[in-house]
């Protein structure tokens, strides 16, 4: 009987189930920062305290104009300033299809990254009209 390797992957955050809606026409990202302990909702910083690596998936129904979508993870500092997360952002996404993205501990060569304790997904779109359909999940290990 062959060994599992551990630990499981696991869902931590995604647009479908934030509350935030699944049409986007413009900037805008899963929630801020805060110190004021380790409440969490689903419009928070991400808590990547158990995460080794990260696995950022974004899919997009339709496009209506000319937008330009990029997602990317940000991580916070201690004392709450955002820094992209090397290697973890989408090319700019320009029709209907999915990107993937990973980083982390086992990242590609010269992008690996010790995650912090807290993250933040983010997007922006750039041009006139609106990206619908859309679901940003992250994924850890």
């Amino acid at each position: 009987m062959a060994t599992l390797y551990g630990p499981s992957a696991r869902l931590i955050w995604s647009l479908a189930s934030s509350g935030i809606g699944t049409t986007i026409t413009g900037a805008g990202n899963s929630g801020p920062w805060s110190n004021t302990g380790v409440t969490l909702s689903a419009q928070t910083a991400i808590d990547l305290r158990d995460a080794v690596d990260v696995a950022l998936m974004v899919t997009v129904g339709a496009i209506t104009g000319s937008p330009s979508l990029t997602v990317l993870l940000n991580v916070f500092d201690d004392q709450g300033n955002p820094y992209a997360a090397p290697g973890i952002t989408t090319a700019a996404i320009t029709a209907a299809g999915n990107a993937l993205v990973s980083g982390g501990l086992h990242g590609h060569t010269g992008t690996q990254l010790v995650l912090p304790a807290w993250g933040q997904v983010a997007w922006t779109q750039t041009g006139s009209g609106s990206v619908t359909g859309t679901e940003i999940a992250l994924y850890a290990r």
